[in-house]
């Protein structure tokens, strides 16, 4: 409802007298009619139709079982891809081949061995390698907890960190990644990540499967993953691995990480005609006093098993070992450059 002033206003307007005339009669700034007639006008409520913002109007009632088998095989449908294991392809020439597997750098740790790991990286490259990590390349210690203390005395920076795993990833130049429970931490570093790893990159959380393909040779299955079972006894580096073994589907190859403990086993399994490849690397916390265990307080280095070059025979039959693991470069070279001479024979 209108008041005495804003009735005399509109009535002059409807009569016909423009607002500079109605402002000048009044005594008034024209403003100051704007401001009545804006007052005095109704407010209206836009008519918007249901069918405008995604309603449908027409659509027949549901049942309440219905709804229930809209929806039944959601579940099925979300999990088919997991459900088998997908075996993405790495090809490589004809004859054998090197993978290199590193894991748990821990760039921004005070002591983090960054030669090592830069002439690790060569002597892979060296053999034309597949590169693999593993996970866990920063620290990137959560803001609580037992780790925070470790953060707050670290020298290194979250801004260099992030900048010495850039650099890692520009010379390790990964053809497969797997996100450890660092980067699990943090999901910001799984962003960035990606958007540093080489597009032709295979990725996934916490585990991959691959199998290198060679020209006349046989498909070598990898199951690389930050840890397999994780949680599981820290005083045997293979307890995810056998479970893995007996369990899942069978691959060539299992590699993993995160306890910083080191170990290669070869096992048969006669009756699943499995003869496969176990390999934990211990990584690159070589001073830490929890990377180390009981190794004098973290004192002493453990240099051996911090990564490991693993040289595939795809000649190799179905039932014997295919692949073989070293923890030194030069090693893994010699037994490499017989397979080959073998094999070309």
């Amino acid at each position: 409802m209108m008041t005495p002033r804003q009735a005399e206003v509109q009535g002059m307007l409807d009569a016909g007298l423009a607002k500079r005339e109605i402002a000048r009669r009044l005594g008034v700034n024209i403003k100051t009619v704007y401001n009545i007639l804006e007052r005095a006008a109704p407010k209206v409520s836009p008519v918007v139709k249901l069918e405008e913002v995604g309603y449908q109007t027409d659509r027949p009632e549901r049942t309440p079982a219905d709804a229930w088998n809209a929806h039944s095989d959601a579940f099925e449908r979300a999990i088919s891809d997991s459900l088998k294991c997908q075996w993405r392809p790495i090809h490589r020439p004809k004859g054998p081949f090197v993978i290199f597997h590193a894991t748990d750098e821990h760039l921004d740790a005070d002591a983090c061995p960054l030669r090592l790991i830069e002439a690790d990286v060569a002597a892979a490259h060296n053999l034309n390698a597949i590169m693999v990590h593993g996970g866990d390349l920063l620290n990137n210690w959560p803001m609580g907890g037992k780790l925070a203390k470790q953060w707050a005395d670290q020298s290194c920076t979250k801004a260099d960190a992030l900048l010495r795993a850039q650099h890692f990833i520009s010379i390790f130049k990964p053809d497969v990644w797997t996100d450890g429970n660092h980067e699990e931490m943090n999901e910001y570093l799984v962003a960035l990540f990606k958007e540093w790893l080489p597009a032709k990159t295979l990725t996934d959380y916490w585990a991959v499967n691959f199998e290198v393909i060679t020209p006349g040779g046989r498909p070598i299955r990898v199951k690389a993953s930050h840890k397999f079972e994780k949680g599981s006894s820290w005083f045997h580096p293979h307890h995810g691995v056998i479970r893995e073994l007996l369990e899942a589907e069978a691959a060539d190859l299992y590699m993993e990480g995160h306890h910083h403990v080191a170990g290669v086993m070869y096992r048969v399994l006669p009756e699943r005609r499995i003869a496969a490849t176990a390999v934990a690397s211990a990584g690159y916390k070589l001073l830490d006093k929890w990377a180390t265990r009981i190794s004098r307080g973290g004192k002493i280095p453990k240099i051996k098993g911090r990564a490991h070059w693993i040289v595939g025979d795809p000649y190799a039959d179905e039932d014997q070992t295919a692949c073989v693991a070293f923890d030194c470069p030069r090693q893994a070279e010699a037994y490499f450059n017989g397979l080959q001479n073998l094999r070309a024979a």
